[in-house]
């Protein structure tokens, strides 16, 4: 059996940081960002923010307070409304929406895709925002689909995915997995594995192409050759950007 640090070796020279939030190479022809989806429910419009629906909550006894060791933590941090790892459809009367259609957007593209590309503090009750750290579930069964289709040995291409200490929830051990591109979906908790999170870093053995999905991030980085990142960007589920950043 390969040992984990084996299939990581090569990627020793980079920041010691990145084993805990994702694994950032380049080198690749081409690059694309996968923004994670969002969705919309017109029905809670004017209901205000997260926040703000926390804390009447609180206010009406409806909902304890969260204190974690004697520190409240509803006074002294904001309910984002911003899901942590995998998500899933949240069904009707829920709609996706586009981020290029979301007001509260700030021209700060200092970051790759993350909060920083939106002004609010707390998102309104009426938006579920994209997750951080992982795919959505459209997303990566379109990306999966696309990979399968510009992979060598498509389904069956032998891959490796790694899951950053954070995503995790492990510091003390590597989480590495070598197995065909088909099986990617069974390492999440929803589908019967033990994550909460899509895989931090996905490749296939060749390192034809790579995945990229930072702890901190709301995008999933694509790199590999020109023709798999054009299907990527034309993909009718997929909402892509390029980040300034990447060139």
């Amino acid at each position: 059996m390969e040992a984990p640090t084996t299939l990581l070796a090569w990627l020793a020279d980079r920041p010691g940081k990145e084993a805990f939030t994702g694994y950032a190479p380049t080198g690749w022809e081409s690059s694309t960002w996968i923004l994670h989806a969002m969705y919309e429910n017109a029905r809670l419009a004017g209901l205000g923010t997260h926040d703000e629906v926390r804390h009447r909550g609180i206010d009406s006894g409806d909902l304890a307070p969260l204190i974690v060791a004697g520190v409240n933590l509803d006074e002294e941090t904001t309910e984002t409304g911003t899901p942590l790892g995998f998500v899933t459809p949240p069904g009707s009367p829920w709609r996706r929406v586009l981020w290029s259609r979301q007001p509260g957007q700030t021209p700060d593209r200092r970051y790759p895709p993350c909060h920083r590309w939106f002004t609010h503090n707390s998102w309104p009750v009426a938006v579920q925002p994209p997750p951080e750290g992982s795919l959505d579930e459209e997303s990566l069964e379109a990306l999966l689909d696309t990979l399968c289709r510009h992979s060598v040995d498509g389904p069956r291409t032998e891959c490796v995915a790694f899951y950053a200490h954070l995503p995790a929830n492990d510091y003390d051990h590597v989480h590495v997995w070598r197995g065909p591109l088909s099986a990617v979906p069974e390492l999440l908790e929803e589908r019967g594995g033990r994550y909460l999170f899509s895989p931090t870093n996905l490749w296939p053995t060749d390192r034809s192409w790579f995945l990229w999905t930072d702890y901190d991030l709301q995008g999933t980085r694509v790199s590999g050759s020109r023709p798999l990142v054009e299907a990527i960007r034309s993909h009718p589920t997929l909402e892509t950007v390029n980040w300034p950043g990447d060139t």
